[in-house]
Formats: C-alpha cells, structure tokens, sequence
C-alpha cells in the first residue's frame, strides 16, 4: 500500500512556510522598516491570495507601475489590468491609502492645534496623501487654533477644481470657526501658486475678515512638496486693496 507524504517539499508548503516567515518578521521588527518595497507589497497579497507565490505578483506590480507608491496610489481597474490581480485584491490595495488618511483625520481631530507653520504645512500633506484629482479642503479651527473640521467643499479633475465663496463662508458659520486654513493639491505638478489660486486665497480673506473670520494660511500641496501662503508673506498684502 503506498504512503501519503507529508508534503513538507512541495511548492504549496515552500509558500506557506515564506508567507510565516514574513509575517513572524513583522511582528518581531513591529513594522516594516526592513522590508523592501516587494515585500512589503508581497506580505500584502498573502492575504487577498491564497495558495500562490506572492513574490512574482509583486514584483509584476512594482514592474508595472514603477514603485510602492505608484501601486498603492493606483486606482481599482489599473491594478486589476495587472496580471493575477483580482478585484478583492485591488480592492485592498486600494483602500490602504484612504484608510491613512481616515486614521489620520481621526487621530489628530480630539486635540491638534494647528499653531505653527509645520503643523499646518503636515496636516495639509497628509490629507493629500495619494489623492490623484484636485481637492479642495476647509479646515476650520477655533480661537485657540484647535481642529474642530476638514472636509472637502470640491472635487475637480486631473488639474481644476471649482470652489465657491460661500460655501466656505456658510460651512465656517454653521461650525461657529474663529479661522480657517484652506488647502488644495496640484496633481502631478509642482505646489507654486496659479494666478487663479492668488485672486481666490485674497477673495475668500477679504470675506472672512469682514465676518472677524482669520485665514491663517492657504497651503498647496504638489509634487516638490508643500506651498505655504502665510510663510512666503503671500497672504499680505492684498494686491487688490494696492490698486
């Protein structure tokens, strides 16, 4: 009568003992510090794709899009063009980023005070932490400059979105806000000011002032980076009160 074997050589069994390693390593480094990019992505997979070798499929993404950050930026139906990508799997690798910013918002809401330049400048950075359209957010902060919101007032394409006036003005209201910062991102180009993002930033100043509403700082976020408005004067003087 033959024997059943153990299996302890199979493929099926090299994986499984790879993907354990992988895991105990995580947990013993308490992160991924020391990983690379592909494994990293490959410990990812382990749990949107069962009984496969993960390390080709994420070196086929890395391939693909060119780096960690570009995959996990990636939206849904580019990632599932990506062989042996799902739709679960896309899924997941798309909502890490989002999932960020959610922890994120939610971590520093209870008792941020945006009070200095650098604080501001990393909130802002972090809300736009994979975004690939143009967003325009309000954050609304009371007279000791604690967050009390931020939330999207628009949504554009690629490289515009629209805003209007009074919509910040009726959500600052509604939130009894003592100042704001306003911040949006230019997708795939660089944070330096349009003229357009100027005559907006002086416009919704001038408003707010007339309500003792203060608009501490305008912050756009490109790709070298983050611009602020309160930190290169830009805030004053007003080019229209000088005409």
């Amino acid at each position: 009568m033959s024997t059943l074997h153990s299996g302890e050589n199979t493929p099926m069994s090299e994986h499984a003992g790879h993907r354990e390693r992988l895991r105990q390593r995580f947990e013993r480094d308490r992160g991924m510090d020391s990983f690379a990019p592909h494994e990293a992505l490959e410990l990812l997979l382990t749990y949107a794709i069962p009984r496969k070798d993960t390390n080709p499929i994420a070196h086929r993404l890395l391939d693909h899009f060119g780096s960690l950050h570009a995959v996990l930026e990636a939206p849904v139906d580019e990632l599932t063009a990506v062989d042996e990508i799902g739709l679960r799997t896309a899924q997941l690798i798309a909502m890490l980023l989002p999932m960020f910013r959610q922890y994120e918002n939610d971590r520093l809401k209870p008792r941020t005070a945006l009070d200095s330049y650098r604080r501001v400048r990393d909130y802002c950075w972090a809300l736009f932490r994979g975004v690939t359209v143009e967003k325009f957010y309000l954050i609304s902060l009371d007279s000791q400059l604690k967050l009390i919101d931020a939330r999207v007032l628009a949504e554009g394409t690629l490289d515009e979105v629209p805003v209007y006036p009074r919509e910040v003005i009726a959500t600052l209201l509604r939130q009894n806000a003592s100042g704001a910062v306003i911040s949006h991102n230019h997708p795939g180009q660089t944070s330096a000011p349009s003229a357009q993002d100027i005559r907006l930033t002086h416009q919704l100043k001038r408003i707010m002032g007339d309500l003792n509403i203060v608009l501490y700082d305008h912050v756009i976020v490109g790709t070298d980076g983050t611009y602020s408005f309160a930190q290169t004067g830009m805030l004053n003087p007003d080019p229209e009160k000088n005409e």
